[in-house]
């Protein structure tokens, strides 16, 4: 199963002192440079200009699977946001046989 993921801070982070919330992003760029290397082709990591969002997408045996590699073992895990969304990979053959059915069906 394959998923997109979406993560941002929550606004309390914000609300900390500078050097925490350093302490806090340095540990989840740290967690995610390590879980690249352990995931590799199975999961890509993207990053909005603005650093405010990280985009996922990964690949995973299981739903469980899933929800395990949301729980980073940094301070910063407590401090996050996801949405997460079940994707699959497009079928063109499928998708034309759908659109060809519909224009019959006229």
């Amino acid at each position: 199963m394959k998923f997109l993921t979406i993560g941002s801070f929550k606004e309390s982070v914000y609300a900390l002192p500078q050097a925490e919330q350093t302490k806090l992003m340095v540990g989840a760029v740290e967690y995610v440079l390590n879980y690249k290397k352990k995931m590799g082709d199975k999961w890509h990591f993207y990053s909005e200009p603005s650093m405010r969002r990280t985009i996922s997408i990964g690949e995973y045996a299981s739903l469980e699977e899933y929800a395990q590699s949301l729980q980073s073992p940094t301070a910063a895990a407590g401090f996050m946001n996801y949405e997460c969304i079940p994707i699959v990979e497009l079928d063109v053959k499928t998708y034309q046989a759908w659109v060809d059915s519909q224009k019959k069906a006229k």
